[in-house]
């Protein structure tokens, strides 16, 4: 990264100064460098020009690669200053304290420094060292901040634990992930004057490219918001012509806030920072992300383009998943993988959640929620349970940390078959799900394969619910042990039986396993 940024100089203290590579530099140990010994400068009186213009380099900013080679984003002036010089998303006045929290590593730092240096603001440095949420909001309440910028995770973390210590907060901004409804109305009821804001954008575009103010509670998701100063959005199709409000389309941004592109990457450079056919002269930036734009002109979220996985054939957005599960009352935060470490050459869609408040009978209940809402090639293979999620350094979810699942193996002696219908998907997802097996075919038993009489009364309340079925246990599971059995008693007891099992298609009808595609293209 020295070498591909040309770094003249690079500072160092003691604890890092034998780590320091041989480079072309000059390199400055800061715990070496004597300050009382050097003479006082000779302080002019003239102003001085220091030759900066808006499209001088500010920073560069080093973002991961998903070849595993970092990209340097050269960030200009005029992205900072259009950042932090307005008041649309946020007050940044000489009135505000600002936390010093984000690593200089990540771009929201640059808010944090120059929102507040550039104002007249304070800005408090927190202090170095492993993060505890507990000592984070003795700090916020000791210090007296009142602007604070969050990555989702420690958002998610301390609404949960300290909620009741976020009083002396007057502006509360977080992103980088998907922000959870629960957290977001939870705060919001709370504090019903804090000024709470979903940031969103990429380093390419100077931290924020739009901004929602939450001034109400949301629904299933946290919109993504409008074009922050000196900004343009556009969504797009393939072909790069824009797609009506209310469809799905690529978000591309344009403005001030655009970087150079990246250090020495000329060909990733001309392919994410095109012409803008929309204003001559101008480029735009290929976020990379799906979204819609509703008639209010407010974007959402869906995920990323290049976040999608090929499961059984289908290709499948893993956050639009975990958009349904979050979207219900019962859940807090979600998210959805797809693992190839649970079958043999194919890849598992997995679904991890963090209840809000109990949790008896969730997953049967999030299963209920999924065939209501998704296709059946959508719905996880698995759910599971957690008390929060790993993060990694920059307060983001880690998904290569999140646990396997602990599945069984099917051990049933009938051939398997998978679910044909709606009604049969819903119970081979529901009895997976009760007794951690790995897949239930529609001709095992219901008891060989770990059934009982209590789980048979605990499946049958959910069927009731969600299919309009009122059949007795006995007939039910006793006299009619398998799945197929089970379905064809439930379709013949309930008109209403396929339509409440959710949406269905030609996923719907073939050789899969539970959760996934069942049919290949």
């Amino acid at each position: 990264m020295l070498e591909q940024a040309d770094a003249r100089v690079l500072l160092t203290h003691d604890p890092l100064a034998d780590r320091v590579p041989e480079i072309d530099a000059a390199v400055v140990n800061l715990d070496r460098v004597d300050l009382d010994g050097e003479p006082d400068a000779q302080a002019g009186t003239d102003r001085v020009d220091p030759g900066t213009r808006p499209d001088n380099l500010a920073y560069v900013c080093y973002t991961s690669g998903s070849t595993g080679r970092p990209k340097g984003v050269a960030v200009r002036h005029s992205g900072v200053v259009r950042l932090v010089q307005t008041d649309d998303y946020a007050s940044l006045t000489p009135d505000e304290t600002f936390l010093q929290f984000c690593s200089l590593r990540f771009d929201p730092s640059a808010f944090e420094i120059w929102g507040s240096l550039l104002n007249g603001a304070r800005l408090v440095i927190y202090r170095p060292g492993p993060l505890s949420m507990h000592e984070l909001a003795e700090f916020l309440e000791k210090e007296q901040i009142t602007t604070l910028w969050l990555t989702t995770g420690l958002f998610h973390r301390l609404v949960d634990g300290h909620i009741d210590r976020l009083g002396g907060l007057r502006q509360l901004l977080a992103g980088g992930e998907p922000l959870s409804p629960v957290h977001m109305n939870a705060l919001r009821r709370t504090y019903p004057d804090l000024l709470l804001v979903n940031g969103y954008g990429p380093t390419e575009d100077t931290c924020f490219t739009s901004c929602h103010v939450v001034s109400e509670f949301v629904g299933d998701s946290v919109p993504i918001g409008r074009a922050v100063t000196d900004t343009r959005l556009y969504v797009l199709d393939k072909d790069l012509q824009p797609v009506p409000d209310g469809e799905w389309g690529m978000l591309y941004t344009s403005g001030s806030g655009l970087a150079r592109g990246y250090i020495s990457r000329p060909a990733i450079t001309a392919e994410r920072f095109l012409p803008n056919p929309f204003e001559p002269g101008e480029r735009m930036y290929s976020i990379g992300d799906l979204v819609r734009r509703d008639a209010k002109g407010v974007l959402e979220f869906r995920g990323r383009a290049d976040d999608q996985v090929k499961v059984d054939g289908y290709r499948i957005e893993p956050g639009e998943i975990a958009a349904a599960l979050s979207g219900q009352p019962e859940v807090k935060e979600a998210v959805v993988v797809a693992r190839d470490d649970m079958a043999p050459d194919r890849k598992v869609l997995v679904a991890y959640v963090v209840p809000e408040g109990r949790t008896e009978r969730l997953v049967p209940t999030l299963r209920l929620a999924l065939h209501e809402k998704l296709p059946r090639y959508m719905h996880p293979a698995v759910i599971v349970e957690m008390d929060e999620f790993p993060l990694t350094l920059g307060g983001k979810t880690d998904r290569r940390a999140l646990p396997p699942p602990r599945q069984l193996p099917r051990t049933a002696d009938a051939p398997y078959e998978a679910a044909r219908t709606p009604v049969e998907a819903l119970l081979t997802d529901l009895l997976a799900d009760a007794l951690a097996l790995q897949e239930v075919g529609i001709h095992d038993d219901f008891f060989e394969i770990g059934g009982n009489s209590l789980l048979a009364m605990d499946i049958l309340a959910h069927l009731r619910g969600a299919l309009r079925v009122d059949l007795p246990p006995t007939e039910l599971f006793f006299e009619n042990p398998t799945i197929a059995q089970l379905a064809e008693m439930v379709g013949g007891s309930s008109s209403d039986a396929d339509t409440a099992a959710g949406p269905a298609d030609s996923a719907s009808t073939g050789t899969s396993s539970p959760g996934t595609a069942a049919t290949r293209s």
